[in-house]
């Protein structure tokens, strides 16, 4: 009974006004030693999405380079780098302890000599050389207030080579329509079924409330057409997270 009390909670709670999300307090060492559990609980199709983004870059050249946009403990990096043996990879994020998660597990994977890290806001960012490709995954939604995000996804834009792919994948919908209810009650029900403790379970109803811009579609859209991409082609769902590939304008 607690989780349906909680989930109604979040569904309330998640009108309110609330400050832009500070990614270093929340993502420190004891979190991003957690990160890679439980995001799998919360987004139970993670390693899918993934193993999806393969295909859409499969006609880079041989030796293509790859920035990771908030790379967090380094799945895209970790998942491509393997497909990819000669790709070239750069990391950024804001938390040292996620970064210090990705740099391991690249070590795990010996693809070290690979992959540049960059501690610090994608915006601080600057590559001697475009990108052929870059991710940024389950990022934007935390970035609040509609200029910080067309920042962000303008920095992406001008670290790619024209023509470059964006993989992008977020948490979004319309928070005043029917079908986010039904979809935030079946996504809350989903991650409250995997045993997850009343006291977990409100520390994520919080973080959710809390620190999650949720935007509609098509706002989306017309960031990343304002940003300098083409139309972005939605090509995976799991309830209310969604991911898309876009092109940069050529």
């Amino acid at each position: 009974m607690h989780q349906i009390v909680l989930i109604q909670e979040v569904r309330h709670y998640m009108t309110q006004p609330s400050e832009q999300f500070d990614v270093t307090a929340h993502f420190d060492e004891s979190l991003a030693a957690k990160y890679d559990r439980r995001i799998r609980l919360f987004c139970p199709s993670y390693d899918t999405l993934h193993q999806m983004i393969v295909p859409w870059l499969q006609g880079l050249p041989e030796e293509s380079t790859f920035l990771s946009a908030g790379a967090g403990t380094g799945a895209e990096i970790a998942t491509l780098g393997k497909r990819f043996p000669s790709w070239r990879f750069v990391a950024v994020d804001v938390s040292l302890d996620m970064l210090g998660a990705c740099q391991h597990r690249a070590a795990e994977a010996k693809m070290a000599s690979r992959v540049t890290f960059f501690n610090g806001r994608l915006q601080e960012y600057q590559s001697p050389s475009l990108f052929d490709s870059a991710s940024s995954v389950f990022v934007a939604h935390f970035i609040k207030g509609r200029d910080e995000k067309l920042a962000y996804f303008r920095s992406i834009a001008a670290n790619l080579k024209p023509g470059g792919l964006l993989i992008f994948a977020d948490l979004f919908g319309e928070k005043s329509s029917p079908e986010f209810a039904r979809l935030l009650d079946a996504w809350l029900l989903s991650y409250a079924s995997h045993g997850v403790s009343a006291d977990e379970l409100a520390q994520d109803r919080a973080h959710i409330e809390n620190d999650v811009d949720f935007v509609p579609e098509g706002e989306l859209v017309a960031l990343l057409n304002e940003a300098g991409f083409s139309n972005p082609l939605l090509f995976y769902q799991t309830y209310l997270f969604g991911g898309c590939m876009a092109t940069k304008h050529v």
